[in-house]
């Protein structure tokens, strides 16, 4: 038994339904029912009486949850407690630079924000594989400056938070030479059949633009692909092939752009977990960004 495990009970007691308690979690049903069902295996006594209508407590489930209260506030005083203590200590935090930050020039921006903020001590990791979610929810990172895949590719959009910084327009990216270069904009199907670089299977990015394509029906003829976004944008310089991107980046690497049509736009967004949404540190952070990009637009 865990506190965690507690405050799932007694939500589940206050709102007398397993799928309105999950969703004042930011949790999935089945979720907040397992792990009901293994504290109550763990107790060796039901703590509900489950109907259609929904749940009721049992009269252990009474007993448990008249104790339950007075432990979860005795939990939150020591919570605070130590966040208190913790303030004379310096904060850490973790965070996944997607390239937008770069071709955007957002990154002296950030830098800047943390040399005016000497209790807070910055990781930055700047990779092109690998899935940014996984890593926020496994409490690697603690905030991700990219922008957010369409909901169809995360398990659980809810427990994220995404706010929008720089919104752009989605292009093709060519070399000087392509043959596409000239023209003012190019429809989807202009990419089938040709040479498309991008970043590792494993990589969101590369989940993402395989995912769009899909969408519109095209096939790449052929797939490169390189764990460094300046690679990637080697290779399209020499010709060697296209990429999807932003028009910060053909300006940043030296490419072509050339709008998508019909238009699509992405946008380079601070995300967190929902739960870490209001950690003072994350939102001053998120609140200097947004003010900053508002300023610049």
């Amino acid at each position: 038994m865990n506190i965690t495990q507690v405050r799932y009970v007694l939500a589940v007691a206050e709102h007398g339904s397993m799928s309105r308690a999950a969703e004042s979690l930011f949790l999935s049903q089945p979720a907040l029912s397992l792990q009901i069902k293994k504290l109550e295996d763990e107790l060796g006594f039901p703590l509900f009486f489950r109907t259609a209508q929904g749940v009721t407590l049992t009269e252990e489930g009474k007993a448990f949850c008249g104790s339950a209260r007075e432990v979860t506030k005795r939990w939150q005083a020591l919570e605070e407690t130590v966040e208190k203590l913790g303030r004379k200590h310096r904060e850490r935090l973790c965070l996944r630079l997607g390239p937008r930050v770069f071709t955007n020039q957002l990154f002296p921006d950030i830098v800047a924000f943390f040399d005016g903020h000497p209790e807070l001590e910055p990781t930055f990791i700047v990779v092109d594989d690998g899935n940014f979610l996984e890593d926020l929810a496994a409490g690697a990172i603690d905030v991700a400056l990219t922008y957010l895949p369409p909901a169809e590719l995360i398990p659980d959009a809810r427990r994220f938070s995404c706010w929008p910084l720089i919104r752009e327009r989605q292009c093709i990216l060519v070399g000087d030479s392509d043959p596409l270069a000239g023209q003012a904009q190019a429809a989807f199907d202009q990419l089938g059949s040709r040479t498309l670089i991008t970043t590792p299977e494993n990589s969101m990015e590369s989940q993402v633009t395989l995912w769009t394509l899909q969408q519109h029906g095209v096939t790449p003829g052929r797939l490169y692909r390189l764990d460094v976004t300046d690679t990637v944008m080697d290779l399209v310089r020499a010709g060697k092939g296209v990429a999807l991107g932003p028009l910060s980046a053909a300006k940043y690497y030296g490419l072509r752009a050339v709008p998508l049509d019909p238009p699509m736009e992405e946008s380079l967004s601070f995300i967190c977990l929902r739960e870490s949404q209001n950690r003072p540190a994350l939102r001053q952070l998120r609140r200097y960004l947004q003010d900053i990009c508002k300023a610049d637009c």
